[in-house]
C-alpha cells in the first residue's frame, strides 16, 4: 500500500511541475536568456518536450491516461479497452512526445 501512495504521490508532483512558472508559448518557440561569465545574454532554445505528460504516457500509457489529460476522451478509451493498441500505440504515443508533436 505505501508503493501505491509513493507512486501516486511522485505522479501528481510530476503532474504538477508542467504548470511551472517559466515563459510558454502555444507552438513553443520561445527561447529564454541565460547570462554567462561576462554578463552578455545568450539566447537558449526551450525544449518542445512535456516531461509530465511524458510521465503519464510512461507509467500509465497502455491506459491511455495521457489521452485523458489531453482530452482526447475517445481515443483514450481505445487505448484503454485495447492495452495502448497492444503496446503499438503506447510507443508511437511516446515517440511523439518526445519530438513535441503530442502536447497540450
Amino acid at each position: 500500500m505505501k508503493k501505491i501512495v509513493l507512486l501516486l504521490v511522485t505522479l501528481f508532483s510530476l503532474n504538477a511541475v508542467t504548470y511551472a512558472s517559466f515563459p510558454i508559448t502555444e507552438n513553443g518557440t520561445t527561447t529564454e536568456l541565460i547570462a554567462d561569465d561576462v554578463n552578455l545574454a545568450i539566447e537558449a532554445p526551450v525544449s518542445n518536450i512535456d516531461w509530465g505528460l511524458l510521465a503519464w504516457c510512461y507509467f500509465l500509457g497502455i491506459l491511455g491516461v495521457h489521452r485523458f489529460i489531453l482530452g482526447d476522451t475517445w481515443i483514450g478509451i481505445l487505448q484503454l479497452l485495447t492495452f495502448g493498441g497492444l503496446y503499438v500505440w503506447w510507443i508511437i504515443d511516446i515517440v511523439k512526445i518526445l519530438t513535441g508533436k503530442l502536447s497540450r
